[in-house]
């Protein structure tokens, strides 16, 4: 835990030097609660089947950007330093493999997990504000699981598969457009909804959760068995 608190450290110390990063962070976020506030703004009044097509909207929102956020941050995690020429100094210390795909992922996670509460807390109180209170929908516990459950397995599902994409290409553009993969776990629940036009529920939150759950762990034992830190050192050129 040391070595990993270490590696954090250093690494949100980069990060944070980056201003465009950090403005972009946070813009999106913003834009996208602003968006989920709009969805419910058009959804008083309406029949409950239309409403709950709205509301679910307005959440997919929340369960994208866990996704959106991290994912720059993660391809640039292997692919960039190494561009950049800062890789090599990390992957010659004792950190084992799986400590830098941790530590790594947790720079991004994490940021993007404040960031997605944040939002969330503060579009709950646009609701209230615009509507006079919050409606029952929105504050359910399939939406909870949702935010607080959901967010951080389809963060970290980002960052595993844009690391494991950036670990094996020398190429930033063709990572970053690979990583753009990680995003459809998070738009499935909003096209089931949308064509069933009913409330999110529990049976879908935990099904998508377990799959989360089972393709998180696959893929860190993959990324870590194809992270080659003697490859990355003497054939990336």
């Amino acid at each position: 835990m040391a070595r990993l608190k270490v590696l954090v450290r250093k690494e949100w110390e980069e990060l944070f030097k980056i201003k465009m990063v950090i403005y972009g962070s946070v813009f999106m976020p913003l834009l996208m609660g602003g968006f989920a506030g709009f969805m419910v703004w058009q959804g008083r009044g309406l029949p409950s089947g239309a409403q709950a097509a709205l509301f679910n909207t307005a959440l997919m929102y929340f369960l994208i950007l866990p996704v959106m956020i991290p994912v720059t941050l993660a391809v640039y995690s292997v692919v960039g330093e190494k561009e950049q020429g800062t890789l090599e100094p990390l992957l010659a210390t004792p950190l084992a493999d799986w400590e830098i795909f941790v530590g790594k992922a947790l720079v991004a996670v994490v940021p993007a997990l404040a960031l997605t509460w944040g939002v969330f807390l503060l579009f709950l109180v646009a609701t209230h504000v615009m509507l006079g209170g919050i409606p029952p929908g929105l504050v359910s516990l399939p939406w909870l699981l949702s935010i607080f459950v959901l967010s951080p397995l389809l963060a970290l599902f980002g960052v595993l598969v844009s690391m494991l994409i950036s670990s094996r290409t020398s190429d930033p553009r063709a990572a970053y457009q690979f990583s753009g993969l990680a995003v459809v776990p998070s738009l499935i629940p909003l096209i089931v909804y949308s064509a069933r036009l009913t409330a999110v529920n529990l049976l879908l939150v935990a099904l998508e959760g377990g799959i989360l759950v089972l393709l998180n762990l696959g893929l860190l034992y993959v990324a870590v068995k194809l992270f080659r830190r003697e490859e990355i050192l003497t054939r990336w050129k």
